[in-house]
């Protein structure tokens, strides 16, 4: 199993979550978090005033799937997140040794 982790741009979170559905991805978890990248911020005006926002809004996507179709997934979530500006995201791919379905016990791939 691999879990992927996304940062992605918050407007497009509900074109990833349609893209991953039609697909066949039956859950994630999404999480608001801050961070910076190679743009290392940047300066905006408000009420007149400059000043410097250090740490950018983005979305988490947490996805845990079946190896086979890992770069699927992979592939969605580029090809739908990309704006060709700076600031699109990240991507991390990582194993998962166990995954356990707390309700039924279902274990690894059956508990996903």
């Amino acid at each position: 199993m691999k879990m992927i982790i996304a940062a992605i741009k918050p407007y497009k979170l509900d074109e990833v979550r349609e893209a991953l559905t039609a697909i066949g991805v039956r859950g994630m978890m999404v999480t608001e978090i801050k961070g910076f990248g190679a743009q290392s911020g940047h300066t905006e005006i408000y009420r007149g005033a400059e000043y410097a926002v250090n740490f950018v809004p983005k979305m988490r996507l947490e996805i845990v799937v079946a190896d086979s179709m890992a770069e699927t997934v992979v592939d969605t979530i580029t090809n739908t997140a990309r704006t060709g500006k700076i600031g699109d995201g990240k991507i991390f791919v990582l194993d998962v040794a166990k995954a356990l379905r707390v309700r039924t016990g279902e274990a690894d791939d059956d508990a996903l």
